[in-house]
């Protein structure tokens, strides 16, 4: 019990007309700790422990069904929404979380902001994302330009060409890239490249043969052809294309690492140089993808590979592919990821796969939930700022710094307890301890989206693309070459979640956690 009662002894430390309630749960019981002002005359505070009883089901002993007697009470109160595919306390929160960022949203429609500042970024974005009536009207327009520049193309090298053109918003064909802190210099960014490039991301849903696997698959292939027809090909054209996609994607399959695999950091990491890395897989043409996203080549002299039997495979794949084969590839992964910002009929049509068979929810989100989603993928810092600015003051992050400091002076004192712990090591385990970044609430410092241009005289997909360019940019582009930025922030202040990042060995806790049952 050493541990509860340092943290006890630490946590007190916080009473200045505060009150700190620590509740531990050990087999049943609850340790709880409090504080509050010394003064005599001041009424005793109520102290809550976020904990709420109602969520119990007490007619069952615990020793019997612990997760009926924990879990029981919400799971009565709280039953799957059609549009879940799992409902728990997270989502719950996200539910009220979105609801406020919402209100926060319509709430600034009548204000005048000047041009080209975030909120009247945010402000136009979310007015064309809520336009139904404009999607429906534009239907797949937006994006048939594209579709039929690569109906155009007439060998592999000229569809390439417009691969580099989309190259800025992210897009990087049959690999996954990114810039990240590299595992083993974990002070520097590097260029990573990983498998990638399959709609269905796990090998399995192409290569099992079991029931029901095979019908997810041919679910899929259906799902290909019904979109394939909305951007105006004929059912035996789309039929084809299905087939050429699904041959490219399943030979991609076949040389990717299951899950299980992946989990492997040692085999996942391969440095080598640009130089042996384009000697090795030439059609990959890695140094043209990276130039044209905006990355210069002296900042990719060193990379880590993910995967180098996924490499190898789709470096081969491509020598053998067709133009046919490689268009209809390219043109699924721009449809499938322009759908739900299409009108109507083409986000139904998507989410009869994607949402019910793939993920096994009934029904799809209202217009506005799956807006204020898209909105937290695309503006979410910015959405951020204004979340904190209602709903999570600078003395909550203060508070909750201090008690995850005091967290840490306690984890301190119990290295010194510990006799199988040596002096050397103690001091070792201090060290880090002391080199631990704590990340509460919401960055110090927000993104600057100055270099984000939003149009309201475009569609809402165009619009979308821009926040990708803008997103690549500030992801890969302004990493590249550069040092880790350790005050970088992996999460929006709102989102009901928290990570540990080992290569910067820091935690975060936004803001969206920091509330009841957390």
């Amino acid at each position: 019990m050493r541990i509860i009662t340092n943290i006890a002894k630490r946590a007190s430390t916080l009473c200045s007309g505060t009150v700190v309630v620590l509740a531990i749960l050990i087999g049943g019981a609850t340790i709880f700790t409090a504080c509050s002002d010394k003064d005599d005359n001041v009424e005793p505070a109520v102290h809550t422990t976020g904990i709420d009883m109602g969520n119990l089901d007490t007619s069952v002993r615990p020793a019997d069904d612990f997760y009926q007697y924990v879990n029981g009470g919400w799971m009565a109160r709280n039953p799957l929404p059609p549009a879940y595919s799992r409902y728990g306390t997270f989502d719950k929160l996200i539910e009220e979380n979105t609801t406020r960022i919402k209100a926060i949203l319509e709430g600034m429609q009548n204000a005048n902001f000047s041009n080209g500042t975030t909120d009247d970024k945010l402000c136009t974005l979310y007015r064309l994302a809520m336009d139904n009536d404009r999607r429906n009207a534009e239907g797949v327009q937006p994006l048939t330009g594209l579709i039929q520049q690569m109906e155009q193309a007439a060998t592999n090298e000229e569809l390439f060409e417009i691969h580099l053109q989309l190259a800025p918003q992210g897009y990087t064909g049959f690999m996954n890239i990114s810039i990240e802190a590299d595992a083993k210099n974990a002070t520097q960014n590097i260029l990573t490249v990983e498998q990638g490039g399959t709609a269905l991301e796990e090998k399995e849903y192409y290569l099992d043969t079991d029931e029901a696997t095979t019908k997810v698959r041919e679910a899929y292939k259906q799902e290909i052809v019904k979109m394939m027809q909305l951007f105006g090909f004929s059912e035996e054209k789309a039929t084809q294309k299905m087939t050429n996609i699904m041959r490219i994607e399943t030979e991609l399959a076949k040389v990717s690492r299951s899950g299980t695999e992946l989990r492997d950091p040692e085999a996942n990491y391969n440095k080598m140089t640009l130089a042996q890395f384009q000697a090795a897989y030439p059609n990959m043409q890695l140094e043209r993808v990276m130039n044209a996203m905006g990355v210069q080549s002296a900042y990719i002299q060193e990379l880590v590979v993910g995967q180098l039997e996924f490499v190898a495979g789709a470096d081969k794949l491509i020598t053998s592919m067709t133009t046919d084969e490689y268009r209809d590839y390219m043109e699924w992964e721009q449809i499938r990821t322009a759908a739900p910002y299409l009108d109507d009929t083409t986000e139904a049509t998507y989410f009869e796969f994607f949402g019910k068979v793939l993920s096994g929810r009934q029904e799809d989100y209202p217009l506005w939930q799956r807006v204020m989603n898209q909105m937290e993928t695309h503006m979410g810092m910015a959405l951020g700022k204004l979340y904190v600015e209602k709903y999570f003051s600078a003395a909550a992050k203060e508070r909750m710094l201090q008690l995850a400091k005091n967290l840490q002076a306690a984890l301190s004192e119990r290295f010194d307890a510990q006799d199988w712990m040596s002096a050397t090591t103690k001091a070792k385990a201090k060290d880090k301890l002391n080199a631990f970044i704590i990340k509460v609430g919401y960055p110090d410092n927000w993104m600057d989206m100055s270099n984000l241009n939003i149009d309201a005289e475009k569609s809402y997909y165009e619009n979308v693309r821009e926040c990708l360019r803008f997103q690549n940019n500030y992801d890969v582009v302004r990493k590249a070459g550069k040092p880790v930025d350790r005050t970088e922030w992996g999460m929006t202040p709102q989102t009901v979640n928290a990570y540990y990042n080992p290569t910067t060995n820091e935690i975060c806790f936004p803001a969206g956690i920091l509330q009841p049952p957390f």
